[in-house]
């Protein structure tokens, strides 16, 4: 069975899209804890929650489409899995696929830093990243 590169393609814009909110999301939380505003901070934690949910379904649909046959599993690995610094696409989709890949990972990497930095001020010596360097 054919893979729906267009399809995947848009899922992972999609996925991007969310991803890129729930950092601006993040931030805004900082700004809410900085300001000691448990109230909002709730709010924002449900509206980060739900982000998070629409970036994984967009994942679990792509998993899916390669559920079929072995053909599509390794074709959606190849465009999901692969390190998406190093990959070339063989189509217009694909590099888009990639481009949009590399995109997701620089905003992952800005809201890791973000969450690092929350989760010090609020938990300190209990915080998540307690073995890591904290984050500036």
């Amino acid at each position: 069975m054919e893979v729906n590169t267009e399809r995947i393609m848009i899922l992972l814009q999609r996925r991007y899209s969310a991803i890129r909110e729930l950092d601006r999301l993040t931030s805004e939380l900082e700004e809410t804890i900085i300001r000691n505003d448990g109230i909002s901070a709730a709010m924002v934690l449900q509206l980060r929650e739900d982000e998070m949910e629409k970036a994984d379904r967009c994942m679990e649909e792509i998993r899916q489409m390669g559920e079929s046959d072995r053909e599509s599993y390794e074709k959606v690995c190849s465009l999901v899995d692969v390190d998406p610094a190093k990959a070339v696409g063989g189509t217009k989709e694909e590099e888009k696929i990639f481009e949009i890949r590399r995109k997701t990972q620089a905003v992952i990497e800005k809201l890791r830093r973000t969450d690092q930095r929350l989760n010090f001020r609020v938990a300190g010596d209990k915080s998540f990243y307690k073995t890591a360097e904290p984050v500036r």
